[in-house]
């Protein structure tokens, strides 16, 4: 079922079922795996925490009342899922800088690094099965009960519209701040943000029109900065690994390498930022307004 709203009139009774139903499915997920990889479980299930977390703040920009413990079991279940999801990714991360640079990174050095990655990956997949998957399965499977006695009031769609507003203006702000200082931990900020409101978008797509061109952009944008963030992970875990720290020279070069690399993924995300993020905050919700409006006419 894709991931948007069907129903204008009950706006907080259509976002309450997608949270329930995203939580239902990553915490099935995590708790029946036969046969397919825990990378992939993790990947699927984290991916549904980030769109219940984009629903439920929805909810909470429109008045809605969620407990304090729901969502920090949500924060908490995200993070530990993301620690599983960036140990699988940074093998895939090495080999894409082996192949941009495969004569700058030597064949045999490659090779002892890989290892190092895959061992601590593999590491990080043993332990997800033998206890983070089920306590993330517990922990989603009880906010999916808590869910279902949110207190929430009638949410009238400009009230959705308006909250949309306030989640292009954080990521519109986060782009600034991360223009301006050109740090990682900002740019990661503005990721974040940006993700929430590419969810929230796509949320609200059905009762649009000519959405569609900015939810793919948005989805490009959020690619380009995921890299980025992929390859500041991979210089981390590699000054982490006991076992690389013999092979000091090593280490810089794949730092060297990560920074071009980044370089390169920063410029584009800010030209496809500016255009995507082009308008104010005011003239987007005025814009999103218009394209509802002009949906409710057809």
């Amino acid at each position: 079922m894709a991931f948007a709203l069907h129903n204008r009139k009950h706006l907080d009774a259509e976002l309450t079922k997608v949270v329930r139903r995203e939580l239902r499915k990553a915490s099935r997920a995590l708790r029946n795996a036969t046969g397919i990889p825990i990378e992939t479980l993790i990947h699927e299930s984290r991916k549904s925490v980030k769109k219940v977390r984009a629903a439920a703040s929805l909810l909470e920009q429109s008045g809605a009342k969620l407990p304090r413990k729901d969502r920090k079991r949500l924060k908490a279940t995200g993070r530990a899922l993301s620690k599983c999801r960036d140990s699988a990714a940074i093998v895939e991360t090495l080999d894409r800088v082996h192949r941009r640079y495969p004569k700058r990174l030597a064949d045999s050095t490659y090779g002892i690094l890989r290892r190092a990655l895959v061992d601590a990956r593999n590491r990080q997949s043993a332990q997800a099965t033998q206890g983070i998957a089920t306590e993330a399965a517990d922990a989603l499977r009880r906010t999916r009960k808590s869910a279902k006695a949110w207190t929430r009031d009638s949410i009238a769609f400009s009230d959705m519209v308006k909250a949309i507003g306030d989640s292009y203006r954080r990521s519109r702000n986060a782009m600034q701040r991360a223009r301006a200082t050109g740090h990682s931990a900002p740019l990661h900020r503005w990721r974040k943000e940006l993700k929430t409101l590419w969810y929230q978008l796509r949320l609200a797509r059905p009762f649009t029109t000519g959405a569609a061109p900015l939810i793919a952009a948005l989805k490009r944008l959020e690619t380009e900065l995921g890299d980025d963030h992929d390859l500041v992970v991979l210089g981390a875990t590699l000054r982490g690994c006991r076992e690389l720290r013999s092979m000091p020279a090593a280490l810089r070069q794949v730092e060297r390498l990560g920074l071009r690399m980044r370089q390169q993924l920063r410029r584009r995300a800010f030209s496809l930022g500016r255009r995507a993020q082009a308008r104010t905050p005011r003239g987007f919700t005025r814009w999103l307004r218009s394209a509802t409006r002009k949906q409710g006419r057809r």
